[in-house]
């Protein structure tokens, strides 16, 4: 018998298809610290407490708080749920594109102002250049959203793959400057590790045109508030949106809140705003309990583990 922690808000219907799965399983809905799965989110800090823990499955994307050192045991399975959140995130960017390439965010600001102002030129969708750093699952699903729309891909990876069909070039992060130094805009999806903190420098965001426009849905250790600050205030580029910050939530009182072309979200790109990806992480939970209890290789591995 394997007990089964869920971190996550089920209904009856979804406890019972869970259950469905083997009557090897015994769900319980608080902390055990006798459980050997865990379904759902829970803090870096109390994982090192459930010793006999096999396997844990997040409802999120980023796993950086779970991949560092002494948080699991090497011999526990660590699966995450990019596949779930690949078309939210994706949609959410590119609603975020389409608002700041037509200026629509600063035309509500001058709504709540009651001021009739023309904001000047804006672009058209097929004669704009997008790059996507960090070119995975969500990536891909941007990709094709922007393909359709007539607008030029170029995607950046840590390493070289086979280029599909609707990226219309492909680096790796060696030529990450390259591949910026031309685009009207750049999406972050880069997840928040040791590796990539600090990745966008001062000096990268100067490497793209003064009107390219910046989209963070990655990590908020991918710049330094203070690199954020210096790019707006001098205007080295048009205009960020950011749904991630290096401390969330953003304290009210951070001067960000008050930069006209910044727009924030607090951290809502996944998440669980639609009812196709509640259902999806059920789906996923199901699929992987199932491969769990017959032996099988479990779906959305995350093998890197900081050392």
């Amino acid at each position: 018998m394997y007990k089964v922690v869920c971190n996550f808000p089920l209904t009856k219907e979804d406890a019972a298809e869970l259950q469905s799965v083997s009557k090897e399983y015994q769900f319980v809905f608080e902390r055990d610290l006798s459980a050997q799965i865990i379904l759902g989110n829970t803090s870096a800090a109390a994982l090192r407490d459930y010793h006999n823990l096999r396997w844990f499955q997040t409802c999120s994307i980023g796993v950086d708080n779970y991949i560092k050192k002494g948080v699991l045991n090497d011999d526990v399975t660590l699966t995450n749920a990019v596949s779930v959140h690949s078309i939210p995130v994706a949609e959410h960017t590119l609603a975020l594109i389409l608002d700041l390439t037509k200026k629509l965010y600063r035309y509500r600001d001058n709504q709540t102002r009651h001021l009739w102002a023309n904001e000047g030129m804006v672009k058209e969708y097929g004669e704009m250049k997008v790059c996507i750093v960090g070119f995975g699952n969500i990536g891909n699903a941007l990709a094709k959203m922007l393909k359709a729309l007539g607008m030029y891909t170029i995607g950046v990876k840590r390493r070289m793959i086979d280029k599909p069909e609707y990226l219309d070039e492909l680096y790796t992060s060696e030529d990450l400057l390259k591949a910026i130094s031309d685009v009207d805009v750049v999406v972050s999806i880069l997840p928040g590790n040791k590796e990539n903190e600090g990745f966008f420098t001062l000096d990268t965001f100067k490497a793209m045109r003064p009107d390219c426009i910046m989209i963070n849905v990655g990590r908020g250790n991918l710049y330094s508030e203070e690199t954020l600050k210096q790019v707006l205030d001098e205007k080295i580029i048009a205009a960020v949106s950011s749904d991630v910050f290096v401390k969330e939530p953003l304290d009210g009182s951070s001067v960000l809140w008050d930069y006209r072309d910044l727009v924030i979200t607090p951290h809502v790109a996944g998440g669980y705003h639609t009812e196709s990806s509640k259902k999806a992480f059920v789906e996923l939970c199901k699929e992987n309990l199932r491969r769990f209890i017959s032996n099988e290789e479990l779906k959305n591995i995350v093998t890197k583990r900081e050392t």
